[in-house]
């Protein structure tokens, strides 16, 4: 190999042993407090960098991190390439299909959200003294592009709070997911765009033009003909191969460096193409739990960390760090995500629970340090806004999660319910739909003369409701009902769900409500996902026998 000798890859090896103790010691910690990984991953890396051992112990960071340029060439190839492959991890998230089908109010409430914190924090950022922009030839532009750049959500990090304070299953949780994958979709394409555009030496209107054209035209066909074929070619591995995944994961990740060159020749970043990527493959119903899991777990654990380390190892955070900036950042950003998405809620007639839709719009996460970093390598940025947007980030993300769970606490008391009990506690059903139909016969409906089951099935689709342990909550409406409905049944033979874990659902819960019982299905669902958490009780439902010892065993231990 011409460049690369054996000390090369010795130093590597090195460096990857260091970086992936490190990350997964931190890491570990950080989930069971419920923190985002990005956080320990930034930190590993400014503790292994020049702000610390850099600065503190120069002689053995210059040895674990020599600064030749073959060295450094290597690490900064595999953090591009987890960078890419965190992009098509964020994209296989996205439930396109499914959005689309309720696109109404959260179209309304994610254009809300891209405009006004734009508009907003342009306005703040624009009138900051120019000893902030002196490394800008034009200040306007610098403002107006860390204004978009502030605008982008931080859809995992919403999920991973959402279900954390149980409502994510809820149809309030499937609305604010929808808006804030929109957001991305949106945020990602004005991004790339203007990155594409402010990138020209001379800007040219032609050129400028036939860019936002060539990027539409590319979506609208990698969202509807690419769609098809990926999903056909899935078809044909996991027809070749009992298990599947294997060609599934090649068939992923060559549709991502496909995509990715084409966005390329378009004159766009290459990540759009690997996020479009994820949002195709991740449609496709081939696509299974276990397979997502599977690539979520190989990006994150490995790639994401090595890349976000990366950041780290690059800048010094102390010399860069500027305490006004980075609190103006943050409360700026915050301040007009949750203002955009207020505003969208209200204009949708969402005014009930716009606080719990603005503060999930908040947090900023690890896309903003993405573009923020590209923006960077750009010269759109220097430095010290680069460590004031990275601050900004980490601390939305940290802060969003608890704020959401003391807005959510209005969730925790409920209203007038009827609980009903399968006859005979155990249900033969073979499917969702023959479980279902089963459960409103005890309503004495007859599946073929309701639109009970219809709709119930409906949100099966649009969002699953299969929850952790072989628990799953389906919901439907019902009229002139006065009370919220939940049927039970333990089921005989457990079916697939499409749970969280994985795992077969044994335990059914239908909640039925008005359109006007909102709230109430919310508080039910926020009660069962925190019990689906819970082994232990999972297992002492499944030894309960008779029907009253569950109808008490679920009123006084589930839905107090």
């Amino acid at each position: 190999m011409i460049g690369i000798d054996e000390t090369n890859i010795f130093y590597l090896l090195l460096q990857l042993s260091i970086i992936f103790v490190s990350t997964n010691f931190i890491n570990s910690f950080l989930k069971k407090i419920n923190q985002p990984t990005i956080t320990g991953d930034l930190l590993i890396g400014i503790i292994l960098g020049p702000t610390i051992l850099g600065t503190f112990f120069p002689k053995i960071y210059n040895f674990i991190f020599p600064q030749n340029l073959v060295q450094v060439a290597m690490l900064d190839t595999l953090g591009w390439f987890g960078l890419f492959l965190v992009l098509l991890s964020t994209g296989i998230e996205v439930d396109f299909s499914s959005i689309w089908k309720q696109r109404k109010n959260a179209i309304v409430i994610s254009a809300s959200d891209v405009v006004i914190p734009i508009l907003f924090s342009m306005i703040f950022i624009y009138f900051l003294p120019n000893i902030y922009f002196e490394f800008s030839d034009n200040k306007f532009i610098t403002s107006f592009f860390i204004s978009v750049i502030m605008t982008i959500s931080a859809l995992p990090i919403a999920i991973r709070a959402l279900r954390e304070v149980g409502i994510m299953k809820s149809d309030l949780g499937f609305l604010i997911i929808s808006a804030l994958t929109i957001n991305d979709i949106i945020g990602w394409i004005i991004f790339t765009l203007l990155l594409s555009l402010f990138s020209l030496k001379s800007f040219d209107w032609v050129i400028a033009l036939k860019i936002v054209v060539y990027t539409g035209i590319f979506t609208f066909l990698a969202l509807n003909i690419g769609k098809k074929v990926v999903n056909w070619l899935f078809s044909k591995v996991v027809n070749q191969d009992s298990d599947g995944i294997q060609g599934v994961l090649t068939i992923l990740i060559s549709t991502g460096v496909i995509f990715g060159l084409i966005t390329l020749e378009i004159g766009i970043h290459t990540l759009f193409g690997f996020f479009i990527a994820g949002i195709v493959a991740g449609d496709s119903p081939i696509f299974t739990k276990s397979a997502r899991n599977t690539v979520h777990n190989f990006v994150y654990s490995i790639f994401a960390s090595l890349f976000f380390v990366n950041i780290g190892l690059k800048i010094n955070f102390f010399e860069n760090f500027n305490l006004f900036l980075a609190l103006f950042i943050t409360v700026v950003g915050v301040a007009g995500r949750y203002l955009g998405a207020w505003i969208g809620s209200t204009l949708s007639n969402k005014t009930k629970y716009r606080n719990i839709i603005s503060i999930a719009h908040t947090p900023g996460g690890e896309m903003h340090i993405v573009v923020s970093l590209i923006a960077l390598s750009f010269g759109l940025l220097n430095k010290e806004l680069f460590v004031a947007i990275v601050f900004a980030a980490i601390l939305s993300s940290i802060i969003g999660g608890p704020w959401l769970s003391f807005a959510s606490k209005s969730f925790n008391y409920l209203e007038s319910f009827e609980i009903l009990i399968y006859p005979g506690i155990k249900l033969k059903a073979q499917n969702k739909k023959e479980a279902l139909c089963k459960l409103l016969n005890q309503l004495n409906l007859e599946c073929s003369e309701t639109n009970i089951l219809e709709n119930a099935l409906h949100r099966e689709e649009i969002s699953c409701s299969g929850l952790e342990n072989s628990i799953a909550i389906p919901k439907g409406n019902i009229k002139g009902e006065t009370k919220t409905k939940i049927l039970y049944a333990r089921l005989e033979n457990p079916i697939n769900w499409d749970s969280l874990d994985g795992k077969l659902t044994k335990n059914i819960f239908l909640i039925l409500t008005t359109e006007n019982e909102e709230e109430n299905q919310i508080k039910i669902v926020k009660k069962l996902t925190e019990f689906s958490k819970k082994c232990d009780a999972i297992s002492e439902i499944n030894t309960i026998v008779l029907e009253k010892d569950i109808e008490k065993y679920i009123l006084e231990k589930i839905l107090v």
